[in-house]
């Protein structure tokens, strides 16, 4: 920020890069009335001084001047701080320059009016005062520098000029010397606040990019984790998912005392119609099923996973052998029913094997347990002519019971 620039009072440092919150952070420290209400009582005190040595007049009139001044501060501080939400109107600098002009002028009417033909006591109070006055603003010139240098100029140059007038030739240039000093330091200051306005900038830009970059990786290992659990033919889940899936039903049936059943499904002949229809059609002809069967299936929190092959697995919480039986004849059904005529070739329709076991509230069934009991009800399928579901038995064939506490039993 050049020199010459410095100078406009309507000019916030930074404002090209600074946020609209900070600007309002700048604005409202800058409305602050606290540091003129110690001021005025600077000037109070050296009003009350000039009156006890004779100079009644003065005295009252530059605390008046004071007064007012605070006065005006209080109100506008008042303004800005109520004023309704939404965007920082450019009224509010330029209520803020009025303010700062306004008390500019005051305070260094009533530090020349103090310090034109008075004790010797009361301009040093009054010197001392203004000193602090033009250090405080010197001190929050970062943010407005240019109203700060009007602000300085302005009680210097009446300082100064009460000093001439009264005939003080020495102390004089001390006041343009003081305001050389203090200028420095505001240069210095800005830079400051421009380098430190530029780095939190900088910070927002990377905070950003991190947490865009953080997003864009979250989103690709969630892609990453469902393609690891997703059959890459079918777009089901995949045996890892279906083992994962069987512990946590399993545990869920175990702790809310619900019922849980296992389909297993197995093509018919694939193995004929990979090696009639080529492996193509075959691939094609598993898409289809799996669609056939995953749309059968309407179960809260049921799983359709391919679990090798030609072979599907499906998980049926909460669900009894009757209401099992029901849906794997409903998936039977659907898969017999699905036309495979538009592959190549025109295969004719598949039908599937489906072996079923179910385990009710008092069971609790190992992984491997009610795996071996669905696998043993397909086979059973299997060798009754396929096309068909079977139940896993625990007695005779016809006798259709859950699986056992804890047990594999082969039919």
């Amino acid at each position: 920020m050049r020199f010459l620039s410095m100078w406009n009072p309507f000019e916030i440092v930074g404002s090209e890069i600074a946020s609209e919150q900070q600007i309002e952070d700048a604005l409202r420290e800058l409305y602050n009335a606290k540091p003129h209400v110690t001021a005025t009582i600077g000037v109070a005190l050296a009003g009350l001084s000039a009156c006890m040595t004779g100079a009644v007049w003065a005295g009252a009139l530059a605390t008046l001047i004071a007064l007012v001044c605070l006065l005006f501060r209080i109100v506008i501080e008042r303004r800005f701080v109520v004023r309704g939400p939404g965007p920082l109107d450019p009224k509010w600098t330029r209520l803020f320059v009025i303010g700062a002009v306004q008390s500019s002028f005051g305070f260094g009417l009533s530090g020349a009016i103090l310090f034109y033909d008075t004790s010797l006591t009361t301009q040093i109070i009054i010197i001392g005062v203004a000193c602090a006055i033009v250090q405080g603003a010197a001190g929050r010139a970062y943010m407005m520098p240019g109203t700060a240098f009007i602000y300085i100029a302005c009680i210097m140059g009446m300082m100064g000029t009460a000093a001439l007038a009264d005939g003080n030739y020495i102390l004089a240039p001390a006041f343009p010397l003081y305001f050389y000093f203090l200028a420095s330091f505001i240069m210095k200051m800005v830079k400051n606040r421009v380098r430190q306005l530029q780095a939190e900038q900088t910070t927002d830009r990377l905070l950003k990019e991190i947490t865009e970059k953080n997003e864009l990786l979250r989103i690709a290992n969630d892609a990453l984790a469902t393609k690891a659990y997703e059959d890459s033919l079918t777009g089901l889940a995949n045996r890892r998912k279906f083992d994962l899936c069987l512990d946590e039903s399993l545990a869920a049936a175990q702790r809310d005392g619900s019922p849980i059943s296992l389909m297993m499904i197995d093509v018919d002949h694939f193995k004929s119609f990979n090696d009639t229809y080529g492996h193509q059609s075959g691939d094609e002809c598993l898409q289809q099923l799996s669609k056939a069967i995953s749309a059968t299936i309407s179960v809260s929190g049921s799983l359709v996973a391919r679990y090798g092959g030609e072979e599907f697995v499906v998980i049926l919480p909460g669900q009894t052998l009757a209401q099992a039986k029901i849906t794997a004849e409903g998936v039977r059904v659907a898969v017999w029913l699905t036309d495979l005529d538009t592959l190549p070739n025109s295969p004719p329709r598949q039908t599937v094997s489906i072996g079923l076991v179910s385990c009710d509230a008092s069971s609790q069934p190992t992984h491997d347990a009610i795996i071996a009991a669905a696998d043993a009800a397909l086979y059973k399928a299997k060798k009754q002519g396929r096309n068909r579901v079977c139940v896993h038995a625990t007695q005779t064939e016809t006798e259709v019971n859950v699986l056992p506490f804890g047990t594999a039993h082969q039919p």
